[in-house]
């Protein structure tokens, strides 16, 4: 019984491709298909090109459309009958087509990188000229903004605006922080979100004002404990003063002698009010004892 023909046509590159079954129709078409490829492939050459951009590209997408056809071929091969060696015959010629796409890409890329460049300096000039010196270009850099598609006179309504935002949030900072203003707008300029900027200042005055009640109640608690070792000296210093009290009478009557108390001169510092300060005074005055008092300049 004869094998039942299927049939479809396909052009590659030029090439009228008639796929015909029974397997060795097809593999005679295949060969005569890939022979053609290798061929034509040896025309797009990169050496040929001499740098030429414009031509590199255009030929990669005839190359690319002829890949796309070759790979349309295989799969409607697959869908009359799995020829495996036919299959990977056209399979090479994609893969031999894209290698020489793959080498005009090159030549396109080198063209596109030095057309970028170049848009980029016409944009840092751009931004040069403008004297703004609050932070860099490329901290606001739009990487699409080297895409041909946008317009130079866009980046520059877009490098305004960057501009003119910065000084209105900055000015936003000067009045709505009436504590850390230089330091808010510093911050700003690094992170440039006037929200967060705000938020962050917040988040400062509250620790702010809990470093002040931690130095406060600090100062409280060392006062005390100081008080506490006072007391316990003026405790020490009165044992010890009854102490030669006593050793200074029994002298005084072995030796039926008035003996004088012992006198020293001492400087105590203080720190106290106007009123205690008065008070101290009346006292050391009261029981007649002499003193001067030279208030500390700072």
């Amino acid at each position: 019984m004869e094998a039942k023909e299927k049939k479809f046509e396909a052009t590659v590159q030029g090439f009228a491709l008639t796929v015909t079954t029974p397997e060795v129709v097809v593999k005679n078409n295949v060969d005569q298909l890939v022979s053609f490829i290798e061929e034509r492939v040896k025309d797009y050459d990169p050496a040929k090109y001499d740098g030429d951009a414009d031509r590199a590209k255009k030929d990669r997408a005839e190359l690319n459309k002829g890949a796309d056809q070759v790979k349309q071929v295989r799969q409607a091969i697959q869908g009359l009958n799995p020829y495996g060696e036919v299959i990977e015959k056209l399979s090479s010629a994609e893969k031999l087509i894209k290698s020489g796409s793959d080498a005009l890409n090159e030549i396109v890329k080198v063209k596109e990188n030095e057309e970028k460049e170049a848009k980029r300096q016409l944009i840092q000039a751009e931004w040069d000229s403008k004297k703004f010196d609050l932070f860099a270009l490329d901290s606001v850099f739009n990487p699409k903004w080297l895409n041909k598609t946008y317009k130079l006179t866009d980046i520059q309504k877009e490098i305004t605006a960057i501009m003119a935002k910065a000084y209105a949030d900055l000015m936003a900072i000067e009045k709505c922080a009436s504590e850390d203003v230089d330091v808010l707008k510093a911050h700003y300029l690094m992170c440039r979100d006037l929200s967060e900027t705000l938020a962050y200042g917040e988040e400062l005055k509250a620790k702010r004002e809990l470093a002040k009640k931690e130095s406060e109640e600090r100062g409280e608690r060392l006062h005390a404990e100081r008080i506490e070792e006072q007391k316990a000296e003026v405790r020490q210093d009165s044992a010890e003063a009854t102490v030669k009290g006593k050793l200074a009478g029994l002298v005084s009557d072995a030796l039926d002698l008035e003996v004088e108390p012992e006198t020293n001169e001492y400087t105590i510092t203080v720190s106290v009010s106007d009123t205690q300060l008065v008070g101290i005074k009346n006292y050391l005055t009261m029981q007649g004892i002499e003193y001067e008092c030279r208030e500390l300049q700072f």
